[in-house]
């Protein structure tokens, strides 16, 4: 594809800041910048995406994702708080999308080659769903090498994502509101990105880089701190060398109790 207006790729970053574990996670600072805008800038780096769209709720607690996304010129989009589905598919139809990149707002170390992977996977094989696989998917990611939890992308079809309310007993059952594509390989053709060949080294499935908590938090903001000033998109190669090297930093994985 040939310059910016043939990207058929819109990528939303699914963001709240009523989170009950860390509330206003998106938007703590690093290095004086939200957290998700520099989610937001990893994720332009793509060569595959359009345009990147904050894309939160109606709900007052979330004006500051709006007035953030404003501030830094990046596109929002505000919908359901619970329906995340509906949020999403509403947002393609607003935006006229093709295909959405999804992104969740807490993994902020999602890498642009990690994101033009899954979509080249996806293109390659005509799929409707396609993502890196990580112990997010449960039974799904049997056999499969895994990559660290918190580093994932989802591509898939506008089309499908207005299949949702085919699935009602999606939005009540706890699980991620994208399952019933995934569940349903008898009726969407779907693939995954595994750990191995190049990402052989993010092959740590007991690894969570999602921020969930304030450890959390600082664990991506230690990383963060150490690789931005010398290179703003730094790669993930870099995320798992300082892992190695600075062992420490394994303390802030995980829930708090």
């Amino acid at each position: 594809m040939n310059g910016k207006k043939d990207k058929m790729y819109d990528a939303f970053i699914i963001a709240r800041l009523n989170s009950s574990r860390l509330v206003r996670k998106n938007v703590l600072p690093i290095l004086d910048l939200p957290m998700i805008i520099h989610l937001a800038d990893r994720v332009k780096n793509s060569k595959k995406v359009n345009r990147v769209i904050i894309t939160t709720s109606k709900e007052s607690t979330d004006d500051e994702l709006e007035e953030v996304a404003k501030e830094y010129g990046i596109d929002c989009y505000r919908g359901p708080l619970n329906n995340l589905m509906q949020r999403i598919s509403d947002a393609a139809e607003y935006f006229e999308s093709q295909n959405i990149i999804e992104i969740l707002g807490d993994n902020p170390l999602v890498h642009s080659s990690l994101i033009d992977d899954v979509v080249n996977l996806f293109e390659n094989g005509n799929y409707d769903y396609a993502a890196n696989i990580s112990n997010d998917y449960g039974d799904l990611a049997n056999g499969m090498k895994l990559f660290s939890i918190g580093l994932r992308v989802q591509v898939y079809k506008a089309k499908v994502a207005l299949d949702h309310v085919k699935y009602p007993e999606y939005l009540t059952n706890g699980k991620h509101p994208s399952a019933y594509i995934f569940e349903n390989p008898e009726i969407y053709k779907t693939a995954y990105l595994e750990a191995h060949g190049k990402w052989e080294f993010t092959n740590q499935p007991e690894l969570n880089f999602s921020v969930n908590y304030p450890k959390n938090f600082e664990l991506n903001k230690k990383i963060i701190e150490t690789n931005y000033p010398n290179d703003k998109n730094f790669s993930l190669e870099k995320v798992f060398e300082q892992i190695k090297s600075e062992p420490e930093l394994l303390r802030l994985f995980g829930a708090e109790w």
